[in-house]
């Protein structure tokens, strides 16, 4: 049994499993690079970003080649079939390694492209580019109607709902506030995900084995995410040990002016929403079995601010909605009787096909309008939360929250006092690289920790940054090359300082943690 290795598959035949011929590449891998987590290790400002994966794969044959006829490929190399990156006994990449670990998934995501890399001097290879499951979904724009009274995790499932995404692959923790509201419209995916996760100050994000994950905002407090994992350390003969660290600029990470916006919403009564503008001479003129197809819109016009939606759209009525007739102006034949309605129904638009449904007699449309009940808003009530003697110090920082589903100004105030109670002052942010063949204890945290973890970092011996704490890997970035080596450069957010303050119940440490966590 090979020890210490990484299988990297391919779902060709885009059939759910890695079994068919070809599906395993691993014999033609010669180096892979890939990497998920936040674009800046903040729990604040950073964003999770898609996943990525690069390998290059020995191509002397042509086999990935996606216009080479004669490869066993053919027709097969096409964008967003499934990847998977495995690691541990029984993996069989032409490297190894002089420790073994137990085999389990380290990466999934989809197809972007191959390109080869033709020579006729040297080895022909070709470069697979792969991202994750962020990526994927983000080529969709999901519309969402009104919710109403949803958790922020409601609102995630009912976004990968709308794009088909299957709920066994996902892994989200209940969230800590309920919406009053909450739609959403042209978007892509990552964007709808991130309101309600801002709205939550929770994190979003790709797991190894390709699920969408949320935490909601107290999960970091509380098991096993308030206890380290393992310590990297620059000590002499440590177990866990680090080739190289840096710290990001302190004062980039502060926060110190903090505002955050809430509204009020209300249905209201059945009223005219649209009405059809092209009236008398100007009347629509259907002929014997034709359809025409209006798309009656609130809000009409930008000018309505706080009109937001439909509550309820009301299918129209003949004549107390429409109406026509053998004349323009109405002056003719009644043939309202003449004219079939269908709909389609959204938020913000009622689609209404008219048609002509008599044999032989065209008819006027003399009259259409939309009715339903509106939704509105207040406008919104901004709340914020300052520290002066930060601003003394460090100049006015400020981070407004873009989502405006915040429930209540209350809600809205928590979510500023919490934030500015962290980022008010400096908070260490560190990027940390570890070789995984430097020894057998930096294997097998390199295999096992992931996006979350909490580990220890001691930086006060050789690197002298006087750091002994705790930190969350918010980022990963691995590369194998294609002598077996193996690093990975971790991201990392404070577990202590700002966060140490926060208690949930069962949870805190009296006299340690002293600041409620909303």
């Amino acid at each position: 049994m090979a020890s210490g290795n990484y299988d990297l598959w391919v779902d060709w035949d885009n059939d759910g499993n890695y079994s068919s011929a070809n599906d395993d590449i691993t014999s033609d891998t010669l180096r892979v690079s890939y990497s998920r987590g936040r674009d800046f290790a903040s729990q604040l400002t950073g964003n999770s970003t898609a996943g990525k994966l690069t390998a290059t794969l020995v191509n002397n044959d042509g086999k990935y080649s996606p216009d080479n006829t004669a490869s066993a490929l053919t027709g097969k190399i096409k964008p967003g079939l499934s990847i998977k990156l495995t690691g541990g006994e029984g993996a069989s990449f032409p490297f190894t390694f002089p420790f073994a670990f137990d085999e389990s998934t380290q990466w999934v995501g989809r197809l972007e492209r191959i390109m080869p890399s033709p020579s006729s001097t040297s080895l022909k290879t070709a470069q697979l580019q792969a991202f994750g499951v962020l990526g994927y979904l983000n080529d969709f724009t999901p519309t969402i109607s009104t919710l109403t009274d949803k958790r922020t995790d409601e609102a995630i499932d009912a976004i990968l709902d709308a794009v088909s995404w299957p709920e066994a692959d996902r892994d989200l923790a209940e969230g800590e506030t309920t919406m009053t509201k909450f739609w959403v419209r042209d978007k892509k995916t990552i964007s709808a995900l991130r309101i309600p996760e801002e709205t939550e100050a929770g994190f979003l994000y790709e797991t190894k084995d390709g699920k969408i994950g949320f935490q909601n905002r107290l999960t970091r407090l509380t098991s096993p995410f308030n206890t380290s994992q393992a310590t990297f350390s620059d000590a002499s003969g440590a177990t866990n040990t680090y080739v190289s660290i840096k710290q990001a600029d302190p004062l980039s990470t502060i926060a110190n002016h903090l505002e955050a916006s809430s509204r009020s919403y209300t249905t209201g009564a059945l009223a005219v929403l649209w009405t059809l503008s092209e009236t008398g001479a100007n009347s629509p003129l259907l002929v014997a079995g034709e359809s025409k197809t209006f798309i009656a819109k609130y809000p009409s016009s930008i000018s309505d601010r706080n009109a937001l939606e439909v509550d309820t759209w009301t299918t129209p009525a003949s004549t107390t909605d429409y109406t026509a007739n053998s004349a323009s102006d109405g002056s003719g034949t009644n043939l309202t009787s003449d004219i079939g309605i269908s709909t389609t129904k959204t938020a913000t638009e009622m689609v209404i096909t008219a048609t002509n449904t008599s044999g032989s007699t065209s008819a006027y449309l003399t009259k259409l309008q939309a009715r339903g009940t509106p939704v509105t808003s207040s406008d919104p009530v901004t709340v914020r939360a300052i520290d002066t003697d930060s601003q003394t110090t460090y100049g006015d920082r400020k981070v407004v929250a873009e989502t405006e589903f915040i429930p209540n100004t209350e809600q809205a105030q928590f979510w500023c006092d919490y934030n500015l109670q962290i980022y008010s002052s400096p908070v260490q942010i560190l990027s940390m690289t570890v070789v995984a063949g430097a020894n057998s204890g930096n294997l097998a945290q390199v295999v096992e920790r992931t996006i979350n973890d909490r580990i220890t970092v001691v930086a006060n011996n050789d690197a002298q940054l006087g750091i002994n704490a705790d930190f969350f890997i918010e980022a990963e970035r691995h590369v194998i090359g294609p002598a077996g080596e193996h690093t990975v450069t971790w991201d990392l957010s404070p577990a202590e300082g700002g966060y140490s303050q926060f208690w949930v119940l069962n949870t805190g440490k009296l006299g340690t943690s002293t600041v409620p966590a909303f």
